[in-house]
């Protein structure tokens, strides 16, 4: 059954709203229903839990941004856009988890990636991802760095917005995404 385009934005919304504000671990499917204003019933006629949800927000996010960086700028500059956008969205998600949501929120970010990869997306990321001889290992060592700038962010509660933080985020990322000319 198809999900109205309403509904999945409004669950979408739901979701980053509460991921602003506290961790995944402690998000409940009955808390996304209630600030999206969708019964809990509609929301398992779609989704089998929040990761299932998160998948669909993290394949929106990098649809977007493959999109915004063929037209736009490089790959290293829209990710640190989009980290610095969403630094707390992502401290919520890939740091901050009591419960250990952690690796599972990150799997959702690297089976996403290793989704992209397949696509046949011609970002250099994920050309990187789909030629290497181990796909699933190269797309975590690509998440991986995303979650290591979050925690990096995170330890001395850096803001991700900042032009210089930008541009350190920036830096590091195209020294990683450079990595496919040597392999």
């Amino acid at each position: 059954m198809a999900i109205s385009i309403r509904t999945e934005l409004d669950l979408q919304r739901a979701m980053y709203e509460l991921l602003e504000r506290q961790s995944i671990s402690q998000i409940t499917v009955e808390q996304i229903c209630q600030r999206a204003l969708i019964h809990r019933s509609s929301f398992y006629r779609y989704y089998t839990d929040k990761f299932d949800l998160l998948a669909q927000m993290v394949m929106r996010a990098l649809e977007e941004l493959l999109a915004v960086e063929q037209t736009d700028a490089a790959g290293s500059v829209v990710m640190s856009r989009y980290i610095g956008t969403h630094t707390q969205v992502l401290r919520h998600l890939l740091v901050t988890n009591t419960e250990g949501d952690n690796a599972r929120s990150q799997q959702v970010i690297n089976d996403c990636f290793l989704t992209i990869a397949h696509t046949g997306a011609m970002d250099r990321v994920f050309v990187m991802i789909r030629n290497a001889r181990q796909p699933d290992l190269t797309a975590y060592l690509v998440s991986g760095a995303i979650t290591s700038i979050v925690q990096w962010l995170n330890n001395d509660r850096r803001d991700g917005g900042d032009p210089k933080i930008q541009a350190a985020i920036e830096t590091t990322l195209a020294s990683l995404f450079s990595l496919e000319q040597h392999i």
